[in-house]
Parts: structure tokens; C-alpha cells; sequence
């Protein structure tokens, strides 16, 4: 990596690297994908891996000094690549720091056919322009492709999107992520996170046994939507999506929900408050263990076409929502009541 040049692709051999990696700008780092290195094979969850990511391991058990296990540059829309290695063990360190396992800061890699397990300082992946309580933010967006991930039994969130992350998450299995703790609470780290104004496009990803599927707190202002379309989204410990915006006067907090399968949640299925406007259609929600869907204090709920039935609740459940429309959902066979209205202001 020493002597890579801008525009190079290093090619890793099979092995184990107990080393931490700083990517230099513009290069990529790939595993080598011969002798079947490209063949699907069984991985750690639901998802087929290559057989090259399963052989190629950056291993942090050793390394003593806190730190990133794999970081990129910041501040830089160079082209960059990491593919197909295994990245595990991160120790948890006795300063009490809390380190991601993957940096990605104020640039846009793609970042595709890896597995990110066993921090226990913190989390998966972090793609951010600003740092969560971190400084100022950066001049860059941070634009990655995260695609094609398995990462799982980390002590944080999986994937966490700081302010200025414009990354698109698809095709990633994120299971078992949870912070250290004994209560439900305590351990509730999302599968794929997102605090304050950052607004990824999170698509077609496979969420599970994490403390929420996909979560946001302190979600701010942005004039772009936060979408969340065709994941399928089960048995988390609290809701399978979550999404609470930072309170007080809401401006440009919006969501798009749509195509999702969400079921097998602790809590609700979806569960919004604090926000402008959520659009939610299309979407299979069932099973859930409290209501299907949780609207709370949101000015705006266009809630169409969805599918919504065997929530130990209520099937929609909408306290102190503004105004809305409900248009064709098939709701059915939940406990409580088909669509629950509470302290609804009518125009």
C-alpha cells in the first residue's frame, strides 16, 4: 500500500493481516479472485459471500492502540474501492473510545462484498461528512456505494450515517448488532443508522436481530427525504424502523417508506414522530408485537396501499398527526383496532 499510486488497485493474497489499514487517495484494494475466488459460497448469515472475502481477513485482535481498523481519506471525491476481504475483531479499548471498524469520512468509495464482525468498541461501518460529536463538518459529501456487505455482531450500529452521508446502502445483510448492555434498551443499536441531516438511500437490504432494523435520532432538517425502499426488515428488538426527528420546531424532516417487509419486530413495525411529512405505501407489515404503524406528532402521513394485519396492537396507530390521507391499505386481524385516532386535528 506504501508505494500505491493514485489510480492503482492493490491486489491482497489469501491470508490473515493483523494490521490496520489506511487506504491512500484514489487507490483500491482488492482481494485476489483467483482459484475460485469468485465462487458464491456459504457466509455467515442468510446471504451467499465470495469465497475471497471469506479467505482474505484483516484481523485488529492485536493492535493495541485505538484507531479505525480500515479508513479512507477525507476530504476527497477521488475514485475508490474495497472488495472482498473480511474485517473482524476489534478489541474494546481501555480508553473507552469508540471506534467504527470502517471509516468512511467526507468521500465516496465503493465499498462491496465484505464482512464486518466482532467490534467490541463499537460498530460495523461509519459514513459521515461530519463526525458524530467530532468536529466540523467536512467540505465533501460523503457518497459511497455500500453494497453487497454481510456485517454482524458488532457491539453498535451496523452501518451509521452521520450528517453530510449521501451513501447508497443496497443488497447488505446486517444482523446482530447491539450495543453492550443487559436490557432491551440498552442494546438497542440499529442495523442501519442515521442521525441529524444525513439522507443515504437505504434499498433492498436484509435486517435482523439488530436493536432496530433501520433507526434515526436526532433527525434534522434536509431538503432531500430520508427513502427506505424493498428491505426486508424482522425480528429486531425494538421497532424495525424508527425514526424520531430532533424536536422543537420541525422544518424539511421528511421519509419516503415504500416496498418494505416488515414483521417480527419487538416493538412496532414502523414508528415515526416528530417529523413533517411520511409517506408510507406498498409496504407488508404484519406480526409486529405492538402496533403496525406509529405516527406521533407528525404534521403530514400519506399512508396508501399498504398491508397491514397481526400486530398485537392496533394496525395503524396516529397521536396528535395534523392532517393525512389513507387510501386502499388492507388492514386486518389486529388485536386492538384496525386504525387507532388520537388527538386527531382535523382542517
Amino acid at each position: 500500500m506504501e508505494e500505491a499510486a493514485y489510480g492503482d488497485t492493490v491486489v491482497v493474497m489469501p491470508g490473515v493481516y493483523n494490521e490496520r489499514v489506511v487506504i491512500r487517495e484514489g487507490v483500491n484494494l482488492v482481494s485476489w479472485d483467483g482459484d475460485g475466488g469468485n465462487e458464491l459460497v456459504d457466509g455467515p448469515g442468510m446471504k451467499k459471500v465470495l469465497r475471497r472475502t471469506l479467505r482474505t481477513i484483516i484481523d485488529g485482535s492485536d493492535i493495541e492502540e485505538p484507531g479505525y481498523l480500515v479508513s479512507f481519506p477525507k476530504d476527497t471525491t477521488a475514485p475508490m474501492r474495497l472488495d472482498g476481504f473480511t474485517l473482524r475483531n476489534m478489541p474494546r479499548y481501555v480508553s473507552g473510545v469508540q471506534l467504527f471498524m470502517l471509516e468512511i469520512r467526507g468521500c465516496s468509495p465503493t465499498v462491496v462484498n465484505n464482512i464486518l464482525t466482532g467490534n467490541q468498541s463499537w460498530g460495523g461501518m461509519l459514513s459521515t461528512g461530519l463526525g458524530i460529536g467530532m468536529g466540523p463538518a467536512l467540505d465533501t459529501t460523503a457518497r459511497p456505494l455500500i453494497a453487497d456487505n454481510v456485517i454482524y455482531d458488532n457491539r453498535g450500529p451496523g452501518i451509521s450515517n452521520g450528517s453530510n452521508s449521501a451513501a447508497v446502502i443496497r443488497d447488505n445483510e446486517i444482523f446482530d448488532n447491539k450495543f453492550a448492555g443487559k436490557t432491551a434498551r440498552m442494546r438497542a443499536a440499529p442495523g442501519i443508522g442515521v442521525r441529524e441531516f444525513g439522507r443515504p438511500l437505504i434499498e433492498s437490504n436484509i435486517c435482523y436481530r439488530n436493536g432496530s432494523g433501520i433507526g434515526a435520532i436526532n433527525f434534522d432538517s434536509n431538503e432531500q427525504p430520508l427513502v427506505i425502499k424493498n428491505n426486508v426488515i424482522f425480528n429486531n428488538r425494538r421497532a424495525g424502523i424508527g425514526l424520531r426527528g430532533i424536536g422543537g420546531v420541525t422544518t424539511d424532516i421528511r421519509a419516503v417508506v415504500e416496498n418494505n417487509r416488515v414483521y417480527g419486530n419487538f416493538t412496532s413495525g414502523m414508528r415515526f414522530s416528530k417529523m413533517d411529512q411520511v409517506i408510507v405505501r406498498y409496504n407488508a407489515v404484519y406480526n409486529n408485537r405492538r402496533s403496525g404503524l406509529g405516527f406521533y406528532n407528525v404534521n403530514e402521513v400519506i399512508i396508501e396501499d399498504n398491508e397491514v394485519y397481526g400486530n398485537l396492537t392496533s394496525g395503524m396507530r396516529l397521536l396528535d398527526v395534523a392532517s393525512g390521507g389513507l387510501r386502499r391499505n388492507h388492514v386486518y386481524r389486529n388485536a386492538t383496532a384496525g386504525i387507532d385516532l388520537i388527538s386527531w386535528k382535523k382542517e
